[in-house]
């Protein structure tokens, strides 16, 4: 499949936007649901394991530290390590095939 521009580009919107109102929530709150991790941190947070390793460099995660602190918190927890392993946070976009650095 060809690297589709607007597509890419409808992506890192909806996933901002995602980020926002989680970010949000996170203001106030440890945890997605009450003071402890619940299966809607484990949920939220393994969705959010390939953007966070691929797509969401520093520069695009600086709008939503809480939601990064809740990640973190999250993919750390020793039983999160024994399933996925240690999760590496993204440094630099990974490009798609096709997609020029520009984009």
């Amino acid at each position: 499949m060809p690297f589709n521009k607007d597509a890419y580009e409808k992506a890192k919107i909806d996933l901002a936007a995602g980020l926002a109102k989680l970010d949000a929530h996170l203001l106030d709150h440890t945890y997605l649901v009450g003071d402890r991790i619940t299966l809607a941190d484990i949920v939220v947070a393994s969705t959010l394991i390939y953007p966070m390793k691929l797509l969401c460099d520093k520069a695009y995660l600086k709008p939503y530290v809480n939601a990064v602190r809740w990640f973190r918190t999250c993919v750390s927890q020793p039983e999160f390590v024994a399933v996925i392993g240690e999760v590496t946070m993204c440094k630099k976009e990974t490009l798609a095939p096709g997609q020029d650095k520009s984009q």
